[in-house]
């Protein structure tokens, strides 16, 4: 229906439109639509601005809860035909939980603060099993703020009519804002008895384990998740890469399906950066997070 409805368009031609062109253009476009010369000049260069809702999730070591909800509002400036440069603001809540338990976690305050025991390691180097198996959950609440580079790949003839469909790529930098918390006790205390009392821990069995951990897990997420920084929160550097599909529904309006990739050089978004080995201390994972934002967005184009 979308596609009917955007092929039943008849943009105006950008060259027959004197309101694309600024006044010191507009000798040349008269000489042009008279014949007198033979190109149009340049349009002038569009702002736009738009606002989109999507779902974010972070890729990291605990499993992505889809969907969660995000937003995002942006002004982009065009510089040419196929460049132009968009500052974007997104902010959203993303959350997760690992059907698999975990035993190697006695260096994460998060959990041993809430009196879980987990695996610990004599100075001799024996390893003591742990009382307590643990589910790894979060709940990150992110911000990012940050400028991109967009490229249009729609417009590559120049001078042509607005298109109807337009492809681009982005890539750009900025500072992202999280704050992750986890959910480690419920109002009777922690979760250790109902933790432990789950068994027969498979692949084959991970929906109803699923199932159980919803069951006993409430909505609090009251306990700060495990930082690089003493402190509740934390703010990176990012690096941001995307790509989207645009549909033109008149001369200033059209709809836009994005995905963008904001990587960080951190590994506790989602509140664990802790290994589970079969024998000695636990060490750090080897990736950093990432977050996802897909989204739709309407987005207005002004002069």
């Amino acid at each position: 229906m979308l596609s009917t409805t955007v092929s039943a368009q008849t943009p105006t031609p950008v060259w027959s439109d004197s309101s694309y062109y600024p006044s010191g253009r507009l000798p040349q476009y008269n000489e042009f639509m008279n014949n007198l010369y033979p190109y149009p000049p340049k349009p002038r260069n569009m702002w736009e601005v738009g606002a989109s809702v999507g779902a974010t999730a972070i890729a990291g070591d605990v499993a992505s809860i889809f969907p969660t909800f995000g937003w995002g509002v942006h002004v982009r400036k065009s510089l040419g035909y196929m460049l132009s440069l968009r500052l974007q603001y997104i902010n959203g809540t993303a959350t997760g939980l690992n059907w698999q338990a975990a035993e190697n976690y006695s260096k994460n305050q998060a959990w041993t603060n809430n009196g879980y025991v987990g695996n610990l390691v004599t100075q001799s180097g024996d390893r003591l099993p742990a009382q307590d198996q643990v589910f790894y959950n979060y709940q990150a609440k992110v911000s990012d703020l940050g400028i991109q580079a967009v490229f249009n790949l729609s417009n590559i003839k120049f001078h042509t009519h607005q298109t109807k469909i337009g492809l681009y790529v982005l890539a750009g930098f900025g500072m992202t804002w999280y704050d992750t918390k986890i959910n480690a006790t419920g109002g009777s205390g922690n979760y250790s008895s109902a933790f432990n009392s789950i068994t027969n821990i498979t692949y084959d069995n991970r929906g109803d384990i699923k199932s159980k951990l919803k069951d006993v897990l409430d909505d609090s997420y009251e306990t700060p998740a495990q930082t690089n920084d003493d402190r509740d929160g934390s703010t990176r550097f990012s690096g941001t890469f995307g790509a989207g599909i645009a549909f033109r529904l008149s001369r200033r309006l059209n709809i836009a399906l994005e995905d963008r990739i904001t990587f960080l050089r951190d590994d506790l978004l989602d509140g664990q950066q802790w290994t589970e080995h079969p024998h000695g201390d636990a060490t750090l994972t080897r990736n950093f997070d990432s977050i996802n934002y897909l989204s739709l967005g309407l987005n207005v184009n002004i002069f």
